[in-house]
This record gives C-alpha cells, sequence and structure tokens, in this order.
C-alpha cells in the first residue's frame, strides 16, 4: 500500500495528535524565559519505549549562545539529563560555526508529538526536530517533513555510508527524509556475574537459546513474601511491551510483514510463540505486578540494582549503570535465539534509533543542514555526540566506531550493528502499529487475552487504520 506524499491540514493533525483532545495536551518545557507555543511550561515526561530519561524542567544549557546572527531552534523529544547534553552539543558545534546558535526546547512525544505537529500546522515549526525511525513514513506521507534528497546528494551522501538496518527508514519511497544522529543496535545480552555465581550458574557463560534462559532464570529468582525480589530476566521490559515483542519475536525467527502483500504479520506462529513465552514467564511468577526488584527512585535502569540476571541494554543505559555502580560484574554477548526459527546468536538484533530532519515550513533550511549535517556524519559531530549523549553513529565511517569496538563491554554494540538484520518496516501506519503492539502484548503478559488473539486484533486494527489513511482526503 503506497499513496502520494500530502500537503499537511488540520485533519492531519488531529489525526497524528488524537482529535480535540490531544490540542489540550500542547504542553512542552523550554528553558526558562521563553514558553513553547500552547505550553504551560510545566514539566513532562516523555515516552519511554525508546530510551528517554524521565523528565525535569531543562536547564540553562538549552539556551542558544548569544549575540549570534542565527538561532536555530531544535525541539527535542528527550528531557531530564539529556536537555544538558544537547547543550553540550550545541555548544560545541557554535564554537566552530560562530554565527550559528542552536537552542534546545524539550518537546515530549514518541511517535507523536503533539507540540511540534501544532507548531507545523501553525506555520510556525521549528528548524530541526526529532524523529523515532519508524515514524518516518507516516510523517512524510503527512508532509510534516522536508525532503533532505538534495542536501544528501550535494554532500556526496549515499546508501552505502550507513547502516542497511539505519537506511532503510531514512530512505522512504525513493526519498531521503532524515537523518541518523543516534542507532539503537537492539540488542546486545547483558548478564550479573555476581548472581549467575550465587545461583551455580558459570558466570562467563550466557544462555545461547530462549529455553536456556528460562532455566538460567528459574535458578535465579527470588520470591519473599509474595513478592519477586530477585529475576533472571524481565522479558517484558526490553524497554516497552512493544519492543519486548518486537525483540523475542525476531528472536524466535518471526516475521512483522509481508512485504508482498503489503500485510503486518503478528499474528506468525513465531511471533506468536514468542508472546506466549513471555506471557507465560509472567504468569508462573504470579504475574508482572509481583515482581519488586528495583526501588521506585533509582536513577539508572533497573538492572543497575543488582536483582536481575539479565537484559537487553541499550547503550545510553549501560553507560549510566556503569557509573552508578563502576563495581557491578556484567558480561555481555549476543541476544539468545529460539531454534527451530533462528538458531544464530544475535539473529534477532534489530537496529532502530532517532533521527534529525527538517520540520516542512522551516525557513532556515540551509543552516539546519548544516547542523544535521555535522552530528551525524562528520568525525567531530559524530565523536561529540557519543561523549554527550552515549549513542552509536548511524554513519558507517565515523571514526569514533573504533575506539568503541576496542571497549570490552562496550564493543558488542558494534557488533550488533555491523550485523543487525531487522528493523521496524516502513509502513504508513508505523506509530499506530507500535501502540497496538504496546497494548495487546501488555494485555497478553498479564493475561487478560490469549497471545494469537492479541496478535489477530493487532493486525485487524493495523490494516483498518491502514485502510483507513488511504481513504482520507488531503
Amino acid at each position: 500500500m503506497s499513496v502520494p506524499m500530502q500537503g499537511w491540514t488540520r485533519r492531519h493533525f488531529l489525526r497524528l495528535t488524537g482529535g480535540a483532545a490531544g490540542v489540550g495536551l500542547l504542553a512542552a518545557c523550554r528553558r526558562p524565559g521563553k514558553p513553547a507555543p500552547g505550553s504551560d511550561d510545566t514539566a513532562a515526561t516523555p515516552d519511554a519505549t525508546e530510551p528517554a530519561p524521565g523528565a525535569a524542567a531543562p536547564p540553562e544549557e538549552g539556551r542558544a549562545a548569544p549575540d549570534r546572527a542565527t538561532i536555530l531552534e531544535m525541539y527535542s523529544n528527550w528531557g531530564g539529563s539529556l536537555i544538558p547534553a544537547w547543550g553540550s552539543l550545541a555548544e560545541i558545534y557554535e564554537q566552530s560555526h560562530g554565527k550559528i546558535g542552536i537552542e534546545v526546547t524539550f518537546t515530549p512525544g514518541h511517535e507523536d508529538n503533539p507540540v511540534l505537529m501544532a507548531a507545523v500546522a501553525a506555520g510556525t515549526p521549528p528548524d530541526i526536530a526529532m524523529i523515532a525511525d519508524f515514524a518516518t513514513p507516516q510523517w512524510a506521507e503527512m508532509g510534516v517533513m522536508t525532503d533532505l534528497t538534495p542536501y544528501f546528494e550535494n554532500a556526496g551522501l549515499g546508501k552505502d555510508d550507513f547502516w542497511p538496518a539505519a537506511w532503510q527508514l531514512m530512505n522512504y519511497q525513493g526519498k531521503v527524509w532524515q537523518m541518523p544522529f543516534q542507532v539503537d543496535p537492539n540488542f546486545p545480552f547483558f548478564w550479573n556475574k555476581t548472581l549467575f555465581e550465587e545461583a551455580g550458574l558459570d558466570p562467563g557463560q550466557a544462555p545461547s537459546t530462549i529455553d536456556e534462559v528460562t532455566a538460567y532464570s528459574q535458578q535465579i529468582n527470588r520470591i519473599e513474601n509474595d513478592a519477586v525480589t530477585r529475576i533472571g530476566i524481565i522479558p517484558w521490559q526490553a524497554y516497552g511491551f512493544g519492543n519486548s515483542i518486537y525483540t523475542w519475536g525476531w528472536a524466535f525467527g518471526g516475521s512483522f510483514f509481508d512485504e508482498g502483500k503489503q500485510e503486518v504479520t503478528p499474528e506468525d506462529e513465531r511471533i506468536v510463540a514468542a508472546l506466549r513465552w513471555m506471557a507465560d514467564f509472567a504468569q508462573k511468577l504470579g504475574g508482572p505486578d509481583r515482581v519488586a526488584v528495583s526501588p521506585a527512585d533509582l536513577p539508572v535502569h533497573p538492572f543497575g540494582a543488582g536483582a536481575i540476571g539479565m537484559a537487553p541494554l541499550v547503550s545510553a543505559n549501560l553507560r549510566e549503570i556503569q557509573r552508578y555502580d563502576p563495581d557491578l560484574q556484567i558480561g555481555a554477548g549476543l541476544l539468545p535465539s529460539q531454534p527451530p526459527g533462528e538458531r544464530d546468536l544475535g539473529a534477532g538484533a534489530w537496529i532502530a534509533g532517532w533521527r534529525l530532519f527538517i520540520p516542512q515550513g522551516a525557513k532556515d533550511l540551509e543552516d539546519a543542514w548544516e547542523f544535521i549535517r555535522w552530528i551525524t556524519v562528520t568525525p567531530e559531530g559524530a565523536e561529540a555526540e557519543w561523549n554527550a549523549l552515549g549513542f552509536l553513529p548511524g554513519w558507517k565511517h565515523a571514526p569514533i566506531l573504533e575506539q568503541i569496538k576496542s571497549d570490552p563491554v562496550m564493543g558488542v554494540y558494534a557488533n550488533v550493528l555491523e550485523n543487525a538484520k531487522h528493523a521496524k518496516d516502513p509502513i504508513p501506519v508505523g506509530g499506530f502499529f507500535q501502540q497496538q503492539l504496546e497494548g495487546m502484548a501488555g494485555e497478553a503478559v498479564y493475561g487478560r487475552i490469549d497471545p494469537l488473539e492479541a496478535m489477530l486484533e493487532v493486525k485487524k486494527r493495523t490494516m483498518d487504520e491502514w485502510r483507513r489513511f488511504l481513504e482520507q482526503p488531503g
């Protein structure tokens, strides 16, 4: 299914923000002194399906350098500690671009972003914005994004400059719409060596199959006072129910999309088997709510509490855990798989991430592109991003990758980046599909619906939405 690119309309805005009620959600958090349009300037929390630390009121690091001829505004979906991180990146850029200042505005969102959509609809967009990669087809179809192909080609860039799975969603219908400043190799597999030893497991040997993951978990699990206080793995916590079913579904050898039929296929028998494994795992513990392995105020990923044996982690979270507890003994390897669907370690790994793009209607295209180009495809920008944000670049030729490869723990991310064969499929209702997987996989894990019924419902809702999307007038 495909449709020509459409112009931006109020109908598109309402569809992306959930109707008239969505307009009431237009709250963002900027640097002090300059509230975002439609904002009450209160803190908000971004969707955490991808690694976005919790929101706090952004500090002065979001402010552009003074006395600059041109101020570029960038909307960031990430708040909390990543606002000052973006600020440090902006400062490095400003040092070599004396006429340009970068101002970072926190506008929470994931596959949607109400503040951004309102700004585009009003004709007052920022110069630069972030997008979750899988939302690209829908936003491009709706006319939210500026075609970057002329700038991309003038910079001498091509398909082979990027990791294949990253290129898959940069390039939609033959045009380049965004640039990957951050890619997530989803996922390497990490384990707590101390817990392995305490459970009588070899701390130097991770499980290679999902069956072994289950067996290892049974040795690690501890239940006290009707609560799970130590656990081998939390299968449904690979950054949300939706990303969890993607991860384990591919590890089982499943497929989420039939390109020939142009249909989503969450009812694939191996996807269903993966979800059934997740649901059965939860129910054998008495349900997800019985898991209490980390304090609510833990400032890092729950794995950092030391009571989870195994977990897939994104690079930024691993770095935070290492800073939080330098003595935590962590093993690193590739994601287990499940025969007969997949037999190779890491076969279920996939690439996702966040991209930068120029919203439709932005005025300073050349300067906006130059900032995007600097952070995504220059040695200086890629290194600055790694040091500030901690995410791997989507540009294959970034020199910083050699440093990452040499790290005994972080190096596994480079391995996954180079070899991952999966990415979320480029469909114009990708955000809706993600939402349905998130909700229905969660229902199955909580034992409220059979896994097959859940995935059949996801398919029905998604295909109905896809048809509605194609039929809607401009």
